[in-house]
């Protein structure tokens, strides 16, 4: 489901979801049926509803492990910003896979999202290897570092407390 206040963006985005047209076997553009079934639809639209909820209990879980975590670099929010935490990813010293391994242990799950830099994906390479103008190193070592943690909007607080200790033992260990 996508939501947009351009006219333009919603018609383009309409006629990609209906195979390309807006009036049947008149098609504008190569599109798709990739359009939501009357069932998924309705549960979609009630889910939207509880968006704002669930975006503020993801922000306070946040500001929780915010306060928790010692183990690994927290998000930084740039001042002004609102961060939803779709995902609410650390950044860990030393062998992010062995930190990633110690939460395991300690019953804390935890995601590598993205573990290839956009520079390094097939798209983008030239003659098979990174383009030579693309020295991105910190790009490199975020890919290197970062772990997402459980921020769902359903977690308990003590479940957010056994998420920050063991983050912390595992940056303890590291």
């Amino acid at each position: 489901m996508i939501t947009t206040a351009d006219a333009e963006t919603a018609r383009t985005l309409r006629l990609l979801r209906n195979q390309g047209m807006e009036q049947r076997y008149a098609n504008e553009i190569v599109g798709a049926n990739v359009r939501l079934t009357d069932v998924a639809a309705a549960i979609g639209r009630v889910q939207l509803g509880r968006l704002p909820g669930w975006t503020e209990r993801r922000i306070a879980n946040a500001r929780f492990l915010d306060a928790k975590i010692t183990g690994a670099a927290v998000p930084p929010v740039a001042p002004g910003v609102r961060h939803v935490y779709h995902q609410y990813t650390v950044r860990v010293a030393g062998d992010r896979d062995a930190f990633q391994r110690r939460l395991d242990e300690r019953k804390v799950g935890s995601a590598v999202y993205y573990p290839t830099p956009v520079h390094r994906l097939r798209p983008f390479l030239k003659d098979g290897a990174p383009d030579p103008r693309w020295d991105l190193p910190e790009t490199e070592r975020a890919a290197a570092e970062v772990l997402s943690l459980p921020v769902h909007p359903s977690l308990a607080d003590d479940e957010l407390a056994r998420v920050a200790d063991a983050v912390n033992a595992a940056g303890a260990a590291s």
